[in-house]
């Protein structure tokens, strides 16, 4: 049976401090993002509302919506998992660039993320999740390079001696392509680093998303009437050596209806090549009632990991 759970980042409208961070473009430019909060809950106060509003007794979180490594909310929110008796499965830690071809800015990269696996491994997170490269690094290249491979064996042979797993996600450039993912595992070796798969992850719906993300735009007409069709086989392409599984989920209609992508189905591809572990939940819609449109969308992903369309 599949664990059910739901990251903090489901619910950024609503949680701890405004998001502040940068990823690097193409060009080698830091690009800043930020975005607002309500405040209203507290990072640390997030297990124990996970667990009465959603019932589970598993979530993730994201290192940017912290206030840095030093963040006292890190200690109280580690105290809170204890308290609530929840699992915290995964930290996504969004710093550096390990495709930055010089060697000093990526040395100084690999320093920094030993840093944060530091911090995930004291809070008790089973994975730590670290991205191969910028999510705007370009498609450029059918192989992986080797100054990569090695950045990630370090990393994951870090890992492993501080009892945390290092995973490598499906999260835009080069990393969302499924062939160029698996010659990266494949280099990489199992035993220093494994897949967090994230079914939006991919071109087919990355496009209309950085346009969201970018351009202010209406996630509603962004989505609408977008070929998904190359999702699934993406989806398949890669779901052999899934670890831990963002369920991606960009809008909640009123009648319920869960896209851009299509649950059932890629919930499907999963259980099809015996995929049994976490099904965690990332919401990434705006407005309307976020604790809602989450809880839906984790009922549509219980509901089809248990065979019952929804």
């Amino acid at each position: 049976m599949n664990t059910m759970s739901v990251s903090t980042y489901s619910l950024r409208e609503q949680l701890g401090r405004p998001m502040d961070f940068s990823i690097t473009d193409p060009s080698g430019k830091d690009v800043h993002i930020s975005s607002p909060t309500t405040g209203e809950l507290g990072l640390s106060e997030f297990p124990a509302r996970a667990k009465a509003t959603f019932g589970v007794g598993a979530i993730e979180t994201v290192a940017f919506q912290f206030d840095g490594l030093d963040d006292p909310e890190w200690d109280r929110f580690a105290d809170h998992l204890v308290a609530t008796d929840v699992q915290l499965l995964n930290v996504a830690v969004d710093v550096g660039d390990l495709l930055n071809a010089d060697p000093a800015k990526r040395s100084a990269d690999i320093a920094e993320i030993k840093q944060w696996i530091d911090r995930c491994a004291e809070i008790g997170s089973k994975f730590v999740r670290v991205n191969p490269g910028s999510p705007l690094s370009p498609h450029a290249g059918q192989q992986p390079p080797r100054y990569l491979v090695e950045a990630l064996r370090e990393l994951g042979d870090y890992a492993a001696a501080k009892g945390i797993r290092l995973l490598v996600e499906n999260h835009g450039g080069p990393s969302s392509n499924p062939d160029w993912m698996n010659k990266l595992l494949d280099a990489v070796g199992k035993d220093r680093c494994g897949l967090l798969l994230d079914l939006g992850n991919f071109d087919a719906i990355l496009g209309p998303m950085m346009a969201v993300l970018f351009g202010g735009g209406d996630p509603a007409r962004a989505f609408g009437g977008i070929d998904t069709s190359s999702l699934y086989a993406d989806i398949e392409a890669l779901a052999p050596r899934a670890e831990h599984v963002h369920v991606k989920a960009h809008q909640v209609g009123d009648d319920g209806t869960v896209g851009a992508v299509d649950l059932v189905r890629a919930i499907g591809i999963l259980t099809a090549h015996g995929y049994r572990g976490a099904l965690s939940v990332e919401y990434e819609g705006t407005g309307g009632d976020p604790w809602a449109k989450t809880a839906r969308v984790l009922e549509v992903a219980a509901a089809a990991a248990r065979g019952a369309v929804r």
